[in-house]
């Protein structure tokens, strides 16, 4: 077997597939909403129009938004081994954490745990709520798109959750130097209906004359 020449010889490395999400969103609709089908509109490539139902939740926060993925496995050992002669998946869990910077009706309406039907009409005309007795959150619809570059250079990801539910929520801290925020976490479940969990698909504006996409919907 010859030895290389050398490693930049050998690199397969391509800087156009480094992202950055500066411009994203974030979208959540009732669980009995539908989802985008497809999700890129076929000649341009672009996401496609949200689904009626689906509220555009405003600003987060520059720290983004967080996809947590945690995996458990159980060890089978043999008295023969110290290594563990098997090991079977017994869990796995996929959480997003962002936090929300615009104090609107919406905003609140989630962190008080009430279904979109619920919401105010408009978000930015003030809001009253008040915490009653509280058993279970309700399930929603998720979507977040990223949009990194512009023009035909865009690429476009989104990441969908087909039934979410926020499972926990952050500090509210209000002071003089910082911006109030709404953290939040979703936690992705499997719809009964569909089988699906999670979606994850990306795009290149179709005047590139190129694509990439993946899905999993495990």
């Amino acid at each position: 077997m010859a030895a290389i020449t050398d490693v930049p010889s050998i690199l397969n490395d391509n800087n156009g597939n480094v992202r950055k999400w500066g411009t994203q969103l974030l979208a959540i609709a009732d669980y009995s909403t539908a989802m985008p089908n497809p999700f890129f509109d076929t000649a341009t490539n672009k996401p496609n129009q949200l689904p009626e139902g689906f509220k555009v939740m405003g600003y987060i926060s520059t720290d983004g938004a967080k996809m947590s993925r945690g995996i458990e496995s159980a060890d089978t050992s043999a008295v023969q081994d110290l290594e563990p002669v098997r090991s079977d998946i017994t869990g796995r869990t996929r959480t997003l954490q962002l936090t929300f910077l615009e104090m609107n009706a919406w905003v609140k309406a989630l962190a008080h745990g009430l279904p979109v039907s619920q919401w105010p009409a408009n978000k930015d005309e003030g809001f009253e709520f008040t915490d009653e007795k509280t058993t279970e959150f309700p399930y929603y619809r998720l979507i977040w798109i990223g949009q990194d570059g512009v023009g035909d250079a865009a690429h476009y990801r989104i990441e969908a959750g087909y039934r979410v539910k926020v499972t926990n929520q952050g500090d509210n801290t209000k002071n003089r130097s910082d911006a109030e925020g709404e953290e939040q976490t979703f936690t992705f479940f499997q719809d009964p209906k569909t089988g699906k969990v999670f979606y994850e698909g990306e795009k290149i504006a179709k005047t590139t004359g190129t694509s990439n996409s993946h899905s999993d919907v495990s």
